[in-house]
């Protein structure tokens, strides 16, 4: 399997610029002039990309400074706040990190560490080096309800919409990462994204042939290698090809993750202003999870690992984390004639992992959807059972700009065809108790010959008749999910007035989805269509060259993830929780701000409100079907109320010195009581709790980020603190997580060119200087952390709150020429 992704990814490629070049050959676009290997080009400062953020990825360098040389990682020392600020131009609140900030991070940060600390996000992580995963916040919305897109494509899960940093781009290879803290743009290809969007560039090839490799190693054995090839314009044709490989040790108990990174793009500058690109990146990775804590635990020092041995359930070895992901896009523009313009990204993103886990099987007896299974042998055995996930995801996005006058009107179109295969199946485990086949390709676990089951009764908890077991392999869960989505737009920047410029447009988003549940006894089909139409526009009015006021009205939607649309069934309780599918969520987001842009610094303030209807929360809640045990569940939470200020702060260069600061002062309000079931005279019924007016878990009423970078050319370095006030972990907020503050800081040295190497340079990367022992985020929020009675009466029954723990101190340290 690994070898034929990586085949497919640049088979794909060969493909692509086979069939381009097999065009009619255009007049040679005009030789741009040289860079220096590994660079991005100069181009002046303004728009992160286009308006919307769509993707006019081409637009090199955007964010970079009017002057200076560049490095080999693309760092030209004279971006705002040492790369935590460009000169934005929007009518919105948006804030962008370029290489500058990028370069000087670890190699191995993802991207939610790379935007850490810009305000109103609030990024958490199991690990220093960014490689298991972790999870982000902006303005109180889960990574859920984030969009994020690489390239212009949209990469959130198709189902449940979850983002998973540890699988995306190499830190090498990223251009810039912009990101919208509050409604996503009017193009932004998401049906998930209610609380905003990150964008991902990547870099274009040089034009230069060269290459650039890396070495690191650090702290838990961690090593990592990179290395990139750019060919140089070749006619009007470049590429780079780039591989990568890293792993670590678990800072805490026994683990290790692992993941190799394949990427390619290519740009083929057809004619000028006619530009096709196409890009692939491969991801294998196998990771362990990380153990989370609940608050006592914490308290007490337990460690964040798993620390079983082989067949028990808490055996690190069963944690695992088995991923291959193949990324596929080519953004391109295309001028039609003077005043029209063609945007399009055909994309496909293929998946196939798994969460891996073990159930002992029960001698008693085990449960397939509504079978119960009594004579198939089981002797208690421990066997593997993984949550498994194939995706298949291809779409399109296509837009015109039709340009007349003081108007450029925008209007498009985007397409998705998702199909997600998600099964539970169970496999025997080798004699010494390790996982045989992590991704499940074999070993898969069929009933013996002659297994009978009885229909068994979920409501009164009894069999009936006695059937013929299925003969395919057993399953937890058995659903195939198809997504269909699409999404019409237009809109018009206006330039009314010489010092004026108004935004408008609006989108239809139709989505239609169907999951054929295949478990036996389950509900065979449902479906779910949600229409929105989401409007938004923005002003802004700038009375010099240094002001900028602008104001902005948008609309925002979420539609029900995939799983609320199937039952769950437990294999070994006997329990299933029914379908409840929660309205589609929707918002209102109003800011208005304020930014200066000098010669010496910059400045953005921001105030917003949003309103949020039929807010969706992912939470635990009583086993609605009659058992004492807390079943996960995907619930209408009512009305939301967020609000506050956002600001940022940072300088050019001030004697090699470049400081950033950023803040977020938030306040969030809970509009309505929230449903959960309860127990009152010993029968489950519908109740609710009294969250009215609480805080939305999760959301710290304020956060605060500084940085400090120095570069001469030779010498650099910086410092980074991120400072996350306390958060509640329960709807009920009767439980909280601490405020706490990470430091982190870099030193390094780069030479001068040794003849044919370019400028290379030694770093030294140090993570949580302070050696803190820190609750980082919150894995599970919960309605209530204590009983609670119930707006009816009822005793609501209380969930534990999970939290992540942050890793203390560790070092890395990394090598780096270029060719």
């Amino acid at each position: 399997m690994y070898f034929r992704l990586l085949a497919a990814a640049l088979m794909s490629g060969v493909a692509f610029s086979g069939a381009a070049l097999a065009q009619t050959a255009p007049a040679p676009a005009t030789p741009a002039a040289p860079t220096q290997q590994g660079a991005v080009p100069l181009a002046e400062p303004g728009l992160t990309a286009s308006p919307t953020d769509f993707g006019t990825i081409q637009a090199q360098g955007a964010g970079q400074g009017r002057s200076g040389s560049v490095t080999p990682g693309g760092v030209n020392r004279q971006d705002l706040g040492g790369g935590y600020m460009i000169e934005e131009d929007a009518t919105k609140s948006r804030s962008t990190v370029t290489r500058d900030a990028i370069d000087k991070l670890p190699p191995t940060a993802n991207p939610y560490q790379m935007i850490d600390l810009l305000p109103g996000v609030i990024e958490t992580s199991s690990d220093n080096v960014g490689l298991n995963g972790g999870n982000i916040k902006m303005r109180g919305f889960n990574s859920d309800h984030i969009g994020l897109t690489i390239e212009g494509m949209p990469i959130n899960d198709s189902g449940n919409y979850a983002l998973y940093p540890q699988e995306y781009v190499d830190s090498e290879n990223i251009s810039q990462i912009s990101v919208a803290q509050g409604a996503p743009d009017l193009d932004s290809p998401h049906i998930g994204a209610a609380g905003g969007v990150i964008n991902i560039y990547m870099r274009d090839p040089s034009k230069t042939y060269g290459a650039l490799v890396d070495f690191s190693a650090g702290s838990h054995d961690m090593f990592r290698e990179f290395a990139r090839v750019d060919s140089g314009q070749v006619g009007n044709v470049r590429a780079y090809v780039s591989y990568s490989h890293m792993g670590e040790d678990h800072w805490t108990g026994p683990g290790r993750d692992e993941r190799d990174n394949f990427e390619l793009k290519t740009v083929w500058d057809v004619s000028p202003g006619n530009t096709i690109r196409f890009s692939a990146i491969y991801n294998h990775e196998m990771n362990n999870f990380y153990n989370t804590l609940s608050l006592p635990q914490f308290q007490s020092d337990v460690k964040p690992s798993y620390l079983g041995a082989a067949n028990t359930s808490t055996y690190y070895g069963y944690k695992i984390n088995p991923f291959d992901n193949l990324i596929l896009s080519a953004p391109s523009n295309f001028t039609i004639n003077s005043n029209l313009t063609f945007d399009t990204i055909p994309y496909y993103w293929y998946g196939d992992g798994n969460g891996g886990g073990v159930t002992a099987m029960s001698s008693k007896a085990m449960y397939w959807g509504d079978l119960k299974i009594t004579n198939a042998g089981f002797t208690g055995q421990y066997d593997y059972d993984p949550s498994v996930t194939v995706t298949n995801r291809p779409g399109v996005i296509n837009k015109l700009t039709y340009t007349v006058g003081d108007h450029k009107i925008v209007a498009g179109y985007w397409f998705e065809y998702a199909t997600q295969a998600q099964t539970g199946p169970f496999a025997a485990l080798n004699a010494d108790g390790s996982v045989a086949d992590p991704f499940v390709d074999t070993g898969k676990l069929y009933l013996p010959v002659g297994t009978t089951c009885q229909l068994y009764n979920y409501v009164t908890k009894t069999t009936g008749a006695t059937v013929a077991c299925p003969t395919g392999p057993m399953e937890k869960r058995d659903t195939l999910t198809t997504t269909m989505t699409n999404m019409f737009f237009v809109g018009d920047t206006w330039n009314f007035a010489p010092q004026w410029t108004l935004e408008s447009g609006v989108k239809e988003v139709l989505v239609h989805r169907t999951v054929d549940d295949y478990m036996p006894g389950a509900i065979p089909s449902d479906t779910l269509d949600n229409n929105s139409l989401l409007p938004t526009v923005g002003v802004r009015f700038k009375p010099n060259d240094q002001n900028q006021f602008w104001a902005s009205v948008a609309t925002t939607f979420h539609s029900a993830p995939n799983y609320t649309l199937a039952q769950t069934f437990s294999s070994t309780a006997g329990t299933i929780a029914p379908i409840s599918v929660p309205p589609p969520e929707y918002g209102e987001m109003f800011e208005i701000g304020h930014r200066y842009q000098g010669s010496l610094f910059a400045t953005s303030v921001s105030a917003f409100l949003g309103h949020f209807t039929n807010y969706q929360v992912s939470t635990y809640e009583l086993d609605p079907s009659g058992s004492n045990s807390q079943v996960s569940v995907t619930m209408n939470a009512g009305g939301l109320l967020t609000y506050g200020v956002d600001g940022e702060f940072g300088t050019r260069p001030i004697n090699n010195f470049r400081p950033y600061v950023s803040a977020e002062l938030m306040r969030t309000e809970i509009l309505d009581n929230m449903p959960a079931a309860s127990v009152l005279a010993g029968n489950n019924i519908n109740d609710f709790l009294p969250t009215k007016g609480k805080q939305l878990p999760g959301a710290p009423n304020f956060s605060a980020g500084f940085g400090l970078d120095y570069d001469d050319g030779h010498w650099f370095g910086n410092l980074a603190y991120k400072y996350q006030g306390a958060q509640y972990s329960s709807f009920m907020n009767d439980q909280e997580m601490p405020g706490f503050g990470r430091l982190n800081g870099a030193i390094g040295y780069r030479f001068s060119d040794i003849g044919f190497v370019k400028a290379p340079e030694i770093k030294l990367s140090l993570s949580n200087l302070l050696n803190s022992r820190q609750m980082t985020g919150i894995n599970s929020i919960v309605t209530n952390a204590l009983p609670t009675i119930g707006t009816k009466g009822g005793t609501i029954q209380s969930s534990t709150p999970y939290y992540y723990v942050g890793e203390g101190f560790s070092a890395m340290l990394t090598a780096r020429a270029a060719f």
